[in-house]
Parts: C-alpha cells; structure tokens; sequence
C-alpha cells in the first residue's frame, strides 16, 4: 500500500464530517462507505491510485469520511497493518478526527437519558478513538458545563487534541503527525490507560472537577447483588454522577464468560466480550474504569465490593452458580470445542 499520509473524519452526523473534511482536503477526498472491510479496500486503492498519478515525491493528502456508525478504529488498523505488510512501515493514518456537537454529547452524558444506547456507544467510540476532536456548538452551554466536557473528553481520549469548530480552517490547525496514529491510539483510549497503569484503585478529585477510580478484584460478582449496586449506587444521586465507565467484569452465574461493560451517562451495556473465560488472554474478574462528577470513590468501591461471591460461595463452586437467579439479559451459550 503506498504511504500517501491518510486522515479519517467520522462525526454523529454525515454533514458535520463533511464540512471538516473539506477544510482539511487539498482536494483529494473519499467517502467510504459499507464495512470496515469495504470502506478499508476503498482507501487503499484511492491512496495507490493518488500515488501512481502525483508520483513518489508529491505532498497531497487524502482525507476519508466515513459513514455515521462506521469503524474507525477496524478502518485505522487495516491500513497500518496492510501498509506494514507491504512496506515494512505502518505510519500511513496521520490522524483520525471525530467531530461532535457539544449540546448533543452534553444531553447524552448529563440529561440522565437512558435509552440512547447506540448513539452513545458511538459517541465513545468517536471521542475514544481520536487524534482530535473537534467540538462545534460550544456556544449552546454555559461556560461551566463547557469546561466540564472539555474535561470530561480529556479524559476519555489523554492522547487526543481538542479543538473548537471554527479553529479548524485547514490542516495547518491540526498537530503535526508521523502517520503512526493508528499505532498510538490501539491503548490510549483513558480507561484502557488506567486499567493498564497499576496506579491506586481510588484517585481523588483532580483540578478538572472529576474523580476516577479503578476498580480490580479477582473474584466474580454474584449477578443479584451486582444488579443492586447498578440500580442504587451507579445512578446519579448525592454520592455523585458517573458520567463514563468501562471494563471488564465476570458474573459467577456465567462463568465461561467475560462481560465488556460500558456506560454513557445513565446508558450501562453489559454485553460478552470476545473472549470465553477459558481463553488465555481473558481477563481474569473485575477491571472497571469510572469517571464522574462528585463521586464518592470509597462509597463506589464499598458497594462493587459487596457485590463479589463471598469466601463460602467462592468454595461452592459453578454448579451452585449457575443455579443463581440472574437478572440481566442473556448472552449466547459458548462452544469449548
């Protein structure tokens, strides 16, 4: 694949990327549609084709949108890994642009909304997996709550450089880059950076007005008393709002299981995650990451903490588990063989 430098532009809606991709444009740009795969095809032969026409010692750029719900991240690392099969060098993703709207990302973190669940996982994944991060209509909240999500998406992406809309007139405004961003944003999401620190479990609230806290235990929530802690300690309340968690956990009750658990706001997804418990690289128990507003870390982590199997269910063992009411929705049945 030849390394004419590429930029990704995703945002909640086609228009706003649009409008930034044709700011950072030299005149070569691409819509990519359809699959990861297809969208990743359709990049590579445009950036052969720009290539071939401009020659080896050309300067030009291609900037790529891709459609709302589109996979950057799977996008980013097909060309780096495609790039470094062919050239020995992945450094073709100069970077990846998430543009978003700060009244509606304010509404899916703050309004206590919960049944938005798509738009807020594609939200994360947009303000996770960025270079930068253009905000535009900053001007629809208050200077208080303005800083708020300015912290709050600090957080989310450490890595990445926030902008507002209309200081992005060109690609001059954006920082300077190898092309090796897909390299740097396969772990600097902020709860990947967290949970892979070894820092303290409890930090406590920093100059953004946020507190964070890690959460890490080896052993298996029991998925009633888990249930408990979702529905009376993570909502917002006087001990504070949890406005972005994520991680993985384990239910005794699923034990050849691992969950992804991932919240927006009010918005919690408990789903599997690729790995069956048995796989080698499986997490083992709890590895959460929460933010928010107020929070009382030790509070938080007193309820999580009640939420474990106990030592005498621990000896029990997934026969007794598996027996266990278990409210939340079913995940599909694995297959050791």
């Amino acid at each position: 694949m030849p390394a004419v430098p590429i930029t990704l532009v995703s945002a909640l809606h086609d228009v706003d990327a649009a409008r930034i991709a044709a700011r950072l444009s030299d005149g070569h740009r691409l819509h990519a549609a359809g699959s990861a795969m297809a969208a990743t095809r359709a990049v590579a032969d445009r950036a052969g084709r720009l290539a071939d026409v401009c020659g080896p010692g050309a300067r030009h750029a291609l900037v790529v949108t891709l459609p709302v719900g589109g996979d950057a991240r799977a996008v980013g690392m097909m060309l780096a890994n495609a790039a470094r099969a062919e050239t020995g060098d992945d450094r073709v993703l100069r970077h990846v642009v998430s543009v978003l709207r700060a009244d509606e990302v304010e509404h899916l973190f703050w309004s206590g909304v919960d049944d938005a669940f798509v738009a807020g996982e594609r939200l994360a994944a947009l303000v996770e997996y960025a270079t930068v991060i253009v905000l535009d209509r900053t001007d629809r909240l208050s200077p208080a709550r303005r800083r708020a999500l300015v912290a709050l998406v600090h957080r989310c992406a450490p890595s990445a450089v926030v902008l507002a809309d209309e200081r992005v007139r060109s690609a001059d405004e954006l920082p300077a880059s190898n092309g090796g961003a897909a390299r740097v944003l396969a772990g600097s999401a902020g709860w990947m950076r967290a949970l892979s620190s070894g820092a303290d479990d409890v930090h406590r609230r920093s100059a953004d007005g946020l507190t964070a806290v890690c959460y890490r235990d080896p052993l298996p929530f029991h998925p009633s008393r888990l249930a408990d802690v979702v529905e009376h300690d993570l909502a917002a309340g006087p001990d504070g709002r949890v406005l972005r968690s994520r991680g993985f956990f384990r239910l005794a009750s699923r034990p050849d299981h691992v969950g992804s658990w991932s919240s927006v706001g009010a918005m919690l997804a408990l789903d599997p995650a690729a790995n069956p418990s048995w796989d080698e690289d499986a997490p083992i128990g709890q590895s959460l990451w929460f933010v928010g507003e107020d929070l009382d870390a030790v509070r938080l982590t007193r309820a999580l903490d009640g939420a474990l199997i106990t030592p005498d269910e621990l000896l029990a063992g997934p026969d007794l588990w598996r027996a266990w009411a278990d409210p939340f929705p079913v995940w599909p049945v694995l297959d050791r063989d």
